[in-house]
């Protein structure tokens, strides 16, 4: 059975804070299993994960170098049934997940979770795609949905790292007397539900070769809302490894399954990548795959032990904590 670490016992020392610099990054693990969910899911212990962050398959016949996303509707939300079940028991009393679709089978999911746990959001991301022709037939589809469900009414939240700063302008023009000293007015103000993020388009310098990989905005947002710093983040679904980067760019634990082996060696060049730009940002110390005879029993705490000692945060995003101005 994985051994997932617990927040407030981080793995290794990290560097005491020094005046005028960052605090260090905590010390974390990043476990990448090149391994169908589903299947190793008994592994990992129950009420052992801060946050899952699924992106799924929609049922939309991507091509994912599998048959992953052909099933017609009933098997594909038989399919989903099948892993939110086996999921949901892994998340700590306080944890959260969120989960992509499409509007196709958002109403669908969204029921089938409420009837397990509290929806708290449901979350429009408009891909900001511009207007070159489409369909004429019905109004173009240019957002994907995301659901935010937590376990219980004492879920983790922080909404202070991903407030969005006003602009001088705005500030000035809302700064009254009454206003002084706000958070909401100095600190920056909530995201709201409808995030209006770019699509990685094919010259984007954060993408790489994955049909539907999300931003790391987005990610990074959903990270330092909601799991704790050097809690866990599980996603099932890895894909192109931005939960990775997401977790290692913020001090949380990662685990993540991918059945498709290029993709897991994606994930790996780029956590790679970040860790020569960003000294003691960790890089995947276990990646186990369908051939591995021992594909069981492997401790995230021994994984974490060969992660290098912890070095001081880089300021890779602005004030919000989630505008990347680094490509990976």
């Amino acid at each position: 059975m994985l051994k997932v670490p617990s927040p407030g016992s981080p793995l290794g020392s990290t560097a005491a804070p020094v005046a005028g610099l960052p605090a260090a990054r905590p010390q974390t693990s990043c476990v990448i299993e090149n391994l169908d969910f589903c299947a190793e899911v008994g592994a990992i212990p129950r009420e052992s994960i801060d946050l899952i962050i699924a992106d799924p398959p929609y049922g939309l016949g991507k091509d994912y170098g599998n048959d992953s996303d052909k099933l017609d509707a009933d098997e594909h939300l038989e399919w989903t049934e099948h892993w939110l079940e086996m999921s949901i028991p892994l998340l700590k009393p306080n944890g959260s997940l969120y989960i992509f679709c499409s509007w196709q089978f958002a109403p669908e999911i969204f029921s089938f979770l409420k009837r397990r746990m509290t929806m708290i959001n449901e979350i429009v991301w408009d891909r900001r795609v511009p207007s070159m022709g489409g369909t004429t037939r019905r109004f173009s589809s240019v957002h994907d949905n995301i659901g935010l469900f937590v376990r219980s009414r004492h879920y983790y939240f922080d909404l202070d790292p991903v407030r969005i700063p006003y602009d001088a302008a705005t500030k000035k023009a809302r700064s009254r007397k009454l206003f002084e000293g706000s958070k909401w007015l100095e600190m920056g103000y909530n995201p709201k539900d409808v995030w209006s993020v770019s699509r990685l388009h094919r010259q984007h310098a954060e993408r790489v070769e994955h049909p539907t990989q999300k931003p790391l905005e987005i990610i990074e947002r959903m990270v330092l809302a909601s799991c704790p710093p050097g809690g866990t983040v599980l996603d099932p679904f890895m894909g192109s490894g931005t939960t990775a980067v997401a977790c290692a760019r913020q001090g949380r634990h990662f685990l993540g399954y991918e059945i498709n082996a290029d993709y897991c060696e994606v994930a790996r060049e780029r956590l790679v990548a970040l860790r020569e730009m960003t000294p003691g940002a960790p890089v995947p110390a276990t990646t186990r795959s369908p051939d591995d005879e021992a594909a069981a029993d492997v401790p995230l705490d021994a994984a974490a032990a060969k992660v290098a000692a912890a070095a001081d945060a880089s300021p890779l995003s602005d004030a919000s904590g989630i505008h990347s101005n680094v490509s990976y």
